[in-house]
């Protein structure tokens, strides 16, 4: 009953923000020099990209509390992903850019670059992950360890 509750307040909420959103959109297209309904539809982002955060902080928090056991993994993805984080700024360039007029300060252009080299670090360990998974699947898995023990088995069965 709680699920069919929830699940019915989420198409609530779903819907309502994108009626709003909509809103916003045709007012932007029916006027797009309209800079308040530009500045109505970021100020909106702003307020669902808050809200969806500290739910998913507090969805995270409730696991956290009710299986303390995952904290361990959850200490170790963070610390492996601010080393990440931290290759990236020492890899970035920190001086500052000029672009015609524009001029890019050096924090800008350093922070920029954190960001995309952290993007390519984490893809690149994504792509050799599924390629290590593919050439050797289930190395980690526990069907693994038994295939392992059932071949020792058949070799041993062949020496006798």
């Amino acid at each position: 009953m709680e699920t069919k509750t929830l699940s019915i307040l989420q198409k609530v909420i779903i819907g309502v923000v994108a009626l709003i959103a909509l809103v916003f959109f045709i007012q932007i297209l029916r006027n797009p020099e309209n800079s308040g309904a530009i500045n109505g539809m970021i100020k909106f982002t702003y307020v669902v990209l808050v809200v969806t955060g500290l739910l998913v902080l507090m969805a995270w928090l409730k696991d956290m509390i009710s299986h303390p056991a995952k904290l361990m993994q959850t200490g170790i993805a963070a610390i492996l992903f601010l080393a990440v984080v931290g290759v990236s700024k020492a890899l970035s360039y920190k001086e500052g850019v000029d672009y015609g007029k524009l001029h890019i300060s050096g924090s800008t252009s350093s922070w920029v670059d954190t960001g995309l080299y952290t993007f390519y670090i984490l893809g690149a360990i994504a792509i050799l992950l599924l390629l290590f998974t593919e050439l050797f699947p289930g190395l980690f898995s526990k069907s693994a360890k038994r295939i392992d023990s059932a071949v020792d088995d058949v070799v041993d069965e062949i020496d006798d």
